[in-house]
């Protein structure tokens, strides 16, 4: 079996689903954690993460990955039916 990839990124937002805090240190399953940032929820730049891990925030585990990508990809489709682009640095 193949090892899943995992990434870090700062949490931008209060999530209960989730249980995740603002400022909080996520580490979850790459995918998932690129497709939150794509949502807005997370921060995964190496600096913010930096930052954040610097300013003390506390590391979590992404408890459900699952979920977590379930809650991105409405995030991300609720966005583009508001006409977001879909590239939020593409001007």
């Amino acid at each position: 079996m193949a090892k899943i990839q995992t990434a870090q990124a700062r949490v931008l937002a209060d999530n209960a689903g989730l249980g995740l805090k603002c400022d909080q240190v996520v580490t979850g399953p790459e995918a998932v954690i690129k497709a939150l940032a794509k949502a807005g929820a997370v921060d995964d730049h190496p600096d913010a993460v930096a930052y954040a891990t610097k300013q003390g925030a506390k590391q979590v585990e992404l408890a459900d990955p699952d979920a977590a990508a379930e809650v991105a990809e409405a995030a991300i489709e609720e966005k583009q039916a508001d006409g977001a682009p879909n590239d939020p640095a593409a001007k």
